[in-house]
């Protein structure tokens, strides 16, 4: 799983003044990297054991960076499309989804 504290690191941002507006970023990450390989929802989806992967922990963490680094609704630089090391790994995930499906 990935914590706040390890987002801080790779975004090497040393302070807690921001934890609040870090914390969404790393819970919308998460959100999101799911949705793109399952549905959330579905109970057969063991969530514990994919959290644990190190490539959904990469995908949140890039994506999360990508949002801490991109939070501006408008900026002089042009805005740039998610990483593809994200894609990259939700492409993975999705490759090896029955992974984390818990069999009855």
């Amino acid at each position: 799983m990935v914590e706040l504290e390890k987002l801080k690191g790779h975004l090497r941002v040393p302070h807690n003044l921001e934890d609040g507006n870090i914390q969404d970023y790393l819970d919308w990450a998460k959100q999101d990297v799911m949705e793109a390989v399952y549905d959330s929802y579905d109970p057969k989806v063991n969530i514990a054991a994919l959290e644990e992967d190190v490539t959904f922990k990469k995908a949140v963490i890039m994506l999360a960076t990508y949002y801490y680094e991109n939070r501006m609704t408008i900026s002089e630089v042009a805005q740039a499309e998610s990483p593809f090391s994200v894609t990259h790994a939700i492409q993975t995930l999705r490759a090896h989804k029955d992974r984390y499906y818990e069999t009855e």
